[in-house]
This record gives structure tokens, C-alpha cells and sequence, in this order.
């Protein structure tokens, strides 16, 4: 079993640790819920551009 190394986090204390990925050579690093939101929301355009959507506007809230 191959150990992994956790990376200590440089978040802002006021900023909550909403999700973490798992870099190339095993190391954990955490994210913030800023972080967390671009990438989900980045896979999900990609997805939906490769089943054949257009290309999405997007939108400042």
C-alpha cells in the first residue's frame, strides 16, 4: 500500500475546506468552496459540450 502525504493546508482561516483532490504523485491537497464550485461546475460544461450542447454563456450572479 502506497502512503500518501498530506499537504498542509494554506487556506484562509475564514474560508471553509469544501472539497480536496489527489494530485499525480498521491499527495491530498485541500480545497476551498471557491475551488470546489469551478471545478465541478468546469466538468459539467465539458460533459455537456461533448454529448453535443452548444457553448454555454456564463452568467455573473
Amino acid at each position: 500500500m502506497a502512503k500518501k502525504k498530506m499537504t498542509s493546508p494554506t487556506l484562509d482561516e475564514s474560508e471553509s475546506r469544501a472539497g480536496f483532490r489527489i494530485l499525480a504523485n498521491g499527495e491530498v491537497e485541500m480545497m476551498t468552496e471557491s475551488e470546489t464550485y469551478t471545478l465541478v461546475m468546469r466538468a459539467i460544461r465539458e460533459g455537456m459540450r461533448g454529448a453535443g450542447w452548444r457553448q454555454l454563456n456564463r452568467t455573473l450572479h
